[in-house]
């Protein structure tokens, strides 16, 4: 896949950083690995696994039933066996020569050849690699610009294709950072325009967005996604272990404990590097918003009086009594701009001025204008209103 390069220099300068392309001149090159025969193998042995395969043309996939075909089970009268979707290859066919690029996910679970190839790149790459293969036919594009969240090698078996690689948007992102095809991402920068010829390889790494156009001909190229072991896995893997092992990691965090920040500190402490002490300081206390946040998501509201208290608090004065209410679940988290309140459902963010306010409302009853003298009439009611509308403080 990768020769006349070495691995080693491969993983040194070119992996998770740049594409590559290696030009061979040999048209041949791939074809111990796969064709267009195993293509055909592949709708006749796969034909009960319809999620394997997918048509795609110009970014728009078609539906299962456009290719697929019901098929009783044998004697299904006898047995009760319900029918089951087969794939059609005749079906298949037709919308090949309708333009549409025909997709095998997995390939290599039709194919031992290409089972053994794929065992063959784990070891050589000590990355899971899972093999697609696209059959286009001429003039025609499958997928819309898009990127992946693991890195690509491409083996062109047969025929040609045009790749536009841009600049990534997101550098090496994780699963929960798609850019799907057909997004509209404005602002592309491309990068390179590569033309991929019969027997050549091309790597992208993930996060690189892509697409690509046959030609005159037809194309089959087989797309070897790589799924390696990156340090977010391990250290996710580190906290199920820890955690198992070690009582403390398993206790329950206290309310004071979530709002503090000497959490995040004393997660950092141990670093005697200051730089890396920073950001494992601010990495643990994102770790630690975004979860309180999760649990305010899933935190219901009140809607106890909720009809008579909004409309007293459309007539806010300074006289008016205003209290928290103590069954509503709540947290105040200070930023660097704002006071947010998290409550359910929803973060809410207020000027930094609301500060005393807020305070002053913890403490106790109050009224609207011993809550904070220095708010004017106009701030003072609107953020008694914001506050009963979510739910928070019963005023009058």
């Amino acid at each position: 896949m990768l020769a006349p390069h070495e691995t080693t220099a491969f993983f040194a300068a070119t992996f998770e950083r740049e594409p590559l392309h290696v030009e061979r001149g040999d048209a041949a090159y791939f074809a111990g690995v796969y064709g267009v025969g195993d293509v055909e193998d592949a709708l006749i042995v796969g034909a009960r696994e319809p999620e394997q395969f997918a048509l795609f043309k110009g970014g728009s996939g078609l539906a299962a039933e456009e290719f697929t075909y019901e098929r009783p089970s044998v004697r299904w009268r006898l047995t009760g066996k319900p029918p089951r979707r087969w794939v059609d290859a005749r079906r298949v066919v037709s919308h090949f020569a309708d333009g549409y690029t025909v997709i095998i996910k997995d390939a290599a679970l039709f194919s031992a050849r290409l089972q053994r190839f794929c065992n063959r790149l784990q070891c050589d790459l000590f990355s899971i690699a899972q093999a697609n293969v696209y059959y286009t036919p001429p003039a025609a594009q499958g997928f819309a610009v898009h990127h992946d969240t693991h890195d690509t090698l491409t083996a062109q078996i047969e025929g040609e294709k045009t790749w536009l690689i841009y600049e990534p948007v997101v550098r090496l992102p994780m699963e929960s950072k798609p850019f799907h095809s057909g997004t509209k991402m404005p602002g592309l920068r491309l990068l390179r325009e590569v033309r991929v010829r019969a027997g050549d390889t091309l790597y992208i790494p993930r996060g690189f967005p892509h697409e690509a156009k046959t030609s005159g001909g037809t194309s089959l190229h087989c797309t070897f996604a790589l799924l390696p072991i990156r340090i977010a896995d391990v250290t996710d893997m580190l906290a199920h272990v820890t955690s198992d092992a070690d009582v403390e990691l398993r206790r329950a965090l206290r309310p004071g404990e979530l709002s503090a920040e000497r959490l995040a500190r004393r997660a950092a402490a141990s670093y005697d590097d200051p730089e890396a002490r920073a950001t494992l300081e601010r990495r643990t206390q994102e770790a630690l918003d975004i979860t309180v946040n999760e649990l305010f998501r899933l935190t219901r509201p009140n809607a106890d009086d909720a009809f008579a208290r909004a409309l007293r608090a459309l007539d806010v004065t300074a006289d008016t009594p205003v209290r928290i209410d103590e069954g509503v679940p709540f947290m105040l988290r200070e930023r660097a701009q704002s006071i947010e309140l998290l409550i359910a459902g929803k973060a809410v963010a207020f000027p930094k001025f609301c500060v005393p306010a807020f305070t002053r409302l913890q403490e106790g009853p109050t009224t609207a204008g011993e809550m904070d003298p220095s708010l004017s009439p106009e701030n003072r009611a609107l953020f008694v209103k914001l506050l009963v509308l979510e739910g928070l403080v019963v005023a009058g």
